[in-house]
């Protein structure tokens, strides 16, 4: 099982297949034909997007913070 470090939303594509988006990632989504081929991808994506960010100077969102926001908002 593949783990992430900030929460993720997978939802059935229209055409058919997946979208998986990280919310706190602005525009990081991958899309796949299976739930575990959507899910590799963006494992994929995800890396890429974090280390352009590190190589801009860019600040990342606290990942600690992002799951605390998703469990506040389960809980309600």
């Amino acid at each position: 099982m593949r783990k992430f470090k900030y929460p993720v939303i997978i939802y059935p594509a229209e055409e058919g297949g997946y979208v998986g988006e990280v919310p706190s990632l602005k525009g990081c989504l991958a899309q796949g034909d299976t739930l575990d081929e959507t899910l590799a991808e963006l494992a994929v994506v995800t890396g890429l997007w974090i280390d352009t960010a590190k190589r801009r100077g860019e600040r990342l969102p606290s990942a600690k913070k992002e799951v605390t926001k998703v469990k506040e908002l389960l809980a309600a």
